[in-house]
């Protein structure tokens, strides 16, 4: 829109722009896959500045692509690189339908018909804090997977389609249950016991790791999405920093990251105590401040290209979550509202800092005065 239109016009062109858009998201609704009214939709949605919304329609379009024309879905990625590294991504990972498949070879057809369970629209598989030790295989239709939010009724952990499994943490270790499992559409699920399942995997190692992979990969995406500047962007994003994401432990009294070091990752204390820390004229620690569990380290410096600011210290035996610089950079660029509130918090930090330094400032001209 040009600047030098007058008021009248610029509201009338305004007027036209929302009415563009409105006609094609309902175009879009009634024909998903109809490649050229996903492009003009994003276009538009460009155009006013609604970049998060228009990633998410983009990266619809290059899933449908990649399937009907390889060589458009390469070229879309050229032409907006964030959309591209993400898909990429995602499409090297193995189906999720995999394990499921091999289960329903491995029970058969009428074991399986037998113990099916039809649930509509709505109905809950399994309920948040129950206790439970099954897994269930979706055979028709889509289970959501979701907890309470703080500021929002329910967040988003997953979407288990058809042939793919649901339950397998409580499986593997069972306990309560950390997640309320509802049917997203009328769904066809069956649960397998626990002591029939686990007969089949002593004799199948190989398959065992594959619902031990896919069991860490799931509990990774939910760790990413307990964090509050990670739980209202997109599922398949939060799963993108879930694959890249690795785990490392640190003993008590390590240094985990050093001030003035590049950061070549953003950290999220998983569990654990750690400590920034600053070193006084005879070398010794001093605290500034503890993180809090599933806080996010060196987001601010990472979003300025900045050095850690200061010694991150592990004062208990911790477990970091390591999330790739370039990942994170990444999903800041295809979601912007997240670089938003990267911003806030940087001020927010970076006012907690300015307070703690002040306060251990206050504390030695005491200890001074009273000497």
């Amino acid at each position: 829109m040009s600047p030098d239109l007058p008021s009248t016009d610029q509201e009338q062109e305004k007027s036209r722009q929302e009415e563009s858009e409105k006609v094609y998201a309902d175009l879009v609704k009634i024909y998903p896959e109809n490649e050229s009214y996903l492009r003009r939709y994003a276009e538009l949605l460009l155009k006013s500045g609604k970049k998060s919304t228009a990633t998410i329609v983009l990266t619809e379009l290059y899933v449908l692509l990649e399937k009907n024309s390889p060589d458009k879905a390469s070229a879309l990625a050229q032409e907006f690189p964030q959309i591209g590294r993400i898909t990429k991504n995602e499409s090297e990972q193995s189906s999720d339908s995999e394990f499921g498949e091999m289960l329903r070879k491995a029970f058969g057809i009428l074991w399986i018909k037998l113990h099916q369970k039809r649930l509509k629209e709505g109905n809950r598989l399994y309920s948040r804090d129950e206790q439970g030790d099954t897994l269930a295989l979706v055979l028709k239709g889509e289970i959501a997977v979701c907890i309470p939010g703080k500021n929002q009724p329910s967040i988003l952990l997953n979407l288990i389609g058809e042939n793919d499994v649901v339950g397998e943490a409580c499986f593997l270790n069972p306990g309560t249950r950390n997640a309320d499992v509802i049917a997203n559409k009328d769904s066809i699920v069956v649960e397998i016991p626990r002591n029939k399942l686990m007969s089949y995997l002593i004799e199948n190692p190989g398959i065992a790791k594959i619902l031990e992979k896919k069991t860490d990969f799931r509990q990774m995406t939910n760790l990413l999405s307990t964090n509050a500047l990670f739980q209202d962007i997109p599922l398949d994003m939060r799963k993108y920093m879930a694959r890249t994401t690795r785990t490392e432990r640190y003993q008590p009294n390590t240094l985990i990251r050093k001030a003035g070091q590049e950061m070549d990752a953003v950290d999220m204390l998983i569990w654990g105590k750690a400590n920034y820390m600053i070193r006084n004229k005879n070398n010794e620690h001093q605290t500034l401040g503890e993180f809090e569990t599933s806080e996010l380290i060196g987001d601010v410096s990472a979003l300025r290209k900045a050095t850690c600011p200061a010694d991150i210290v592990a004062i208990s035996e911790v477990l970091i979550a390591h999330i790739p610089l370039s990942s994170f950079t990444n999903i800041v660029e295809a979601y912007p509202p997240l670089k938003e509130k990267l911003l806030q918090h940087a001020q927010t930090q970076r006012t907690k800092i300015m307070h703690m330094i002040s306060h251990l400032k206050t504390a030695k001209e005491e200890s001074q005065t009273s000497d």
